[in-house]
């Protein structure tokens, strides 16, 4: 998955003109869904996305925990939602941050943690949430300055150690998915991919 959208974020430079780069986010994002989508289909089937999406077990914890990690990225927001200066704009943040957690936990969390579920827990949940935070430089981080960022590594890795305990504890991933649309919209996910936010180095 990590090497699919590594390399589709390559052609993408070269097969679009210089009026297109800040699209090149468009072709990784799809070609993601689409095998995440394909993956879960597969991999899960009807009955396991009925599972993933079951009321949460675990009480008012899981809930606090999935959200606590999921406003990691709020600074950003607070500071830098000027950049939202455009219908279309909005439009991209919204949609993205509406259909990307759903695709994304189901695959990050909900079919790799099932799939690795005999394993020990840290193992389990030290992998997803590696090979979770490992695409979002190797793959987006190609043309997007703070997705290539170290702090984006590491805020990823945490959040997704922090919804993979959340998964395991509540049986669930809605938790997981409502703090991750939380996360992509604190973090203007599009704006970032654009290269329209950047991180402050220093």
């Amino acid at each position: 998955m990590i090497a699919l959208g590594h390399a589709t974020a390559r052609l993408a430079g070269s097969a679009l003109g210089p009026d297109l780069q800040l699209f090149r986010w468009v072709p990784v994002t799809l070609v993601q869904w689409t095998c995440f989508g394909l993956f879960i289909a597969l991999g899960a089937g009807r009955d396991g996305v009925v599972r993933w999406l079951r009321t949460p077990g675990g009480g008012a914890r899981s809930a606090a925990l999935a959200l606590a990690v999921g406003l990691i990225p709020l600074p950003i927001l607070i500071t830098s939602y000027g950049l939202l200066d455009g219908a279309m704009l909005v439009l991209l943040w919204l949609a993205f941050a509406t259909l990307n957690p759903v695709l994304e936990e189901g695959y990050w969390r909900g079919l790799l943690l099932d799939r690795t579920s005999g394993w020990p827990a840290w193992l389990s949940i030290g992998a997803s949430s590696a090979l979770f935070a490992l695409n979002h430089p190797l793959a987006y981080g190609v043309f997007s300055i703070a997705n290539a960022h170290p702090a984006t590594l590491v805020s990823t890795f945490i959040m997704g150690m922090g919804w993979s305990v959340v998964y395991r504890r509540s049986g669930s991933l809605r938790w997981p998915i409502a703090a991750h649309v939380v996360t992509d919209l604190c973090n203007l996910a599009v704006l970032a991919f654009m290269n329209l936010y950047v991180p402050v180095r220093g």
